[in-house]
C-alpha cells in the first residue's frame, strides 16, 4: 500500500515539474506587448529645424526702426510693422508716386524734432523751468510721440489714414506739432538764463 503511494506521488512530481518548465518557456518566447520605436534622424532634424524669420516690411532705418519700436505694443513689433507699411500706402496716394513716402516721413520727423526740453527745478523757494539740448535719438522720440498723439485727434477712422494725413500735414507746415515745437523753443529762449541751473538742487 505504502509502495503505491510513494509511486503516485513520484509521478504527480515530475508531472507538475514538466508543467512548470513548459510555461516558463512560453513565457520567455512571448512576444512584448508595446514595442519602443527610437526616433530616426530625419525627424530629429525636422525637430531641430529653426522656423525661418519672417523678413521685415519696413525699411531697415533707424528713424524707421525707433517708430516702429514706439508704435509697439505687448511685443507685437510685426503688427506696427504692417500698421506703418500700411500707413505709407495712404500716403503715397496723397504725395504721388513721383516721391517716396518714406523719404517724407523721415522729413516730417526731423521738422518736427525740437531741439530743447523743458526741465522744472527749485531754486530756493522758487519753480524755475531749465532748457537742456536733446541729443538726435531724443528729438526724435519727441517728434514721433507728438505725431502718433495729434493722429489719435484726427477725425479719419483707422489708424494708418490718421496717422498719414498727420504726417502728410507735417511736410506741408500746418500741422499742431508744429506749433508745440514752437511753444517750447520760445519757453527755452525765454527761460535762457536758467540753463546753468542743476537739477535737483535747492539754493
Amino acid at each position: 500500500m505504502s509502495s503505491t503511494i510513494l509511486q503516485t506521488l513520484r509521478q504527480n512530481g515530475a508531472s507538475m515539474f514538466k508543467f512548470q518548465s513548459l510555461w516558463i518557456r512560453s513565457m520567455s518566447t512571448a512576444p512584448a506587448t508595446s514595442t519602443i520605436i527610437p526616433e530616426t534622424t530625419e525627424q530629429t532634424a525636422t525637430n531641430l529645424t529653426p522656423k525661418p524669420i519672417p523678413e521685415s516690411i519696413v525699411p531697415n532705418n533707424e528713424t524707421v526702426s525707433q517708430l516702429v519700436n514706439t508704435l509697439m505694443r505687448d511685443g507685437k513689433k510685426a503688427r506696427a510693422q504692417r500698421l506703418i507699411s500700411d500707413s505709407m500706402k495712404h500716403l503715397s496716394k496723397k504725395i504721388g508716386t513721383e516721391s517716396d513716402p518714406y523719404d517724407v516721413l523721415l522729413e516730417s520727423i526731423t521738422i518736427a524734432s525740437p531741439l530743447f526740453k523743458l526741465s522744472s527745478t527749485k531754486k530756493g523757494s522758487k519753480v524755475v523751468h531749465v532748457p537742456t539740448a536733446l541729443r538726435d535719438r531724443q528729438r526724435r522720440r519727441r517728434a514721433i510721440v507728438w505725431m502718433l498723439e495729434a493722429a489719435k485727434k484726427r477725425a479719419e477712422k483707422t489708424f494708418e489714414e490718421r496717422f498719414a494725413a498727420e504726417v502728410y500735414d507735417v511736410s506741408q507746415g500746418v500741422s499742431s506739432v508744429l506749433q508745440k515745437k514752437q511753444q517750447v523753443h520760445k519757453q527755452a529762449l525765454a527761460n535762457r538764463a536758467n540753463s546753468h541751473v542743476s537739477y535737483n538742487t535747492q539754493r
